[in-house]
């Protein structure tokens, strides 16, 4: 006789009844992380330096900012300000801003968009990309949800879905995906951490 507190954690354990809320949620997560990865694919792109207002930024100062929320606790960041250079060489301006700190007299490789600086830098990219894979894990999650119509919260519950997924025609798909973005994930992530 089986331990009702063990039951739904076991990955033998029948799963609850689909229902028709987790399987929405699961939509909602399959139709979402596409756009996420579509973002920081583009975020990537322009981090690896593939957009048109690029340049570099001298920096001449740097100092600590403090930015106050809703409940009045401040939250501390790094800008630097220099002159910006177009690569063009026809836009030139002072007082440009980059979040981060760098040294004085550094040059930072930056693109502008907006009002707003941002570097360029295999770093950054390397960890936009890391989360477009980890959207290829949501997508096989929100999968999961929808096929099996039950929301798993514990090690147990998710096994047992996996499960419950591995015996459907999509199964062996999911899998694929859910392995190359926890890879995909790993090594960019890896990368980013350890690379300049």
């Amino acid at each position: 006789m089986a331990v009702p507190e063990l039951a739904a954690t076991s990955p033998f354990a029948a799963l609850p009844a689909p229902r028709i809320m987790p399987r929405l949620t699961g939509v909602g997560i399959v139709v979402l992380s596409p756009a996420c990865m579509g973002f920081m694919a583009r975020q990537a792109e322009k981090s690896a330096g593939l957009v048109a207002n690029k340049g570099t930024l001298v920096v001449k100062r740097c100092e600590e900012r403090r930015a106050y929320g809703r409940h009045h606790s401040a939250d501390a960041y790094d800008v630097c300000f220099g002159s910006f250079r177009a690569d063009s060489g026809r836009v030139v301006r002072d007082g440009a801003g980059l979040r981060g700190w760098y040294a004085a007299g550094e040059k930072v490789r930056v693109y502008r968009e907006g009002h707003r600086y941002q570097p360029v830098s295999r770093r950054f990219f390397r960890g936009r990309l890391a989360f477009f894979f980890a959207g290829l894990m949501m997508v096989a999650f929100g999968v999961m949800t929808t096929v099996v119509g039950h929301g798993a919260r514990t090690a147990g519950e998710i096994r047992a879905s996996w499960e419950a997924l591995r015996r459907k025609s999509a199964g062996p798909y999911i899998s694929w995906l859910l392995r190359a973005g926890g890879a995909g994930t790993a090594a960019c992530a890896v990368l980013a951490l350890v690379g300049s």
